[in-house]
């Protein structure tokens, strides 16, 4: 979830511990916090490009299930965040970029709305079930009438 003044926060955080270093060590000090920004911010990036190269995977703005999505949505959610419920990449529905669509394979959907890089609201739109596909096992045809009791006796 996104705190509240988060780039203030980190930009403090910052500042004290480059100046903690200075006052510490000197120089020394100051490269030692230096080294474990660029440290941390390296590891940022990683998860970053972790994280999408694991949805790059799958299909474009495809989901399991939109009612799983839609329950582990929530507000003030970050891109990042959603990206790890859903295992994919949404389609992007305006050249804004701020409304996002994923789709299951029941024809289901849902349109996340983000603003300043958070979900500010969502929609999800469901079938009736009668256009569902049907799994592999279920589709391929079987002929009960030989096994039943009852066309046995027949």
């Amino acid at each position: 979830m996104k705190v509240p003044f988060q780039r203030t926060i980190n930009a403090v955080l910052t500042a004290s511990a480059l100046l903690a270093g200075w006052w510490s060590f000197g120089w020394a000090g100051l490269v030692l916090a230096i080294t474990v920004l660029v440290f941390w911010a390296i590891l940022q990036f990683n998860r970053a490009s972790r994280q999408l190269r694991n949805v790059a995977d799958r299909p474009k703005g495809m989901v399991d299930s939109v009612v799983t999505l839609q329950s582990k949505l929530a507000h003030g959610m970050t891109m990042a965040e959603v990206l790890a419920i859903s295992n994919s990449l949404g389609q992007r529905m305006n050249e804004r970029g701020n409304e996002w669509l994923w789709r299951d394979s029941y024809g289901n959907q849902i349109v996340v709305t983000f603003r300043r890089g958070s979900v500010e609201r969502w929609s999800a739109t469901r079938t009736d079930g009668q256009n569902a596909p049907t799994s592999s096992r279920q589709a391929a045809p079987q002929d009960n009438k030989a096994h039943s009791p009852i066309a046995a006796a027949a």
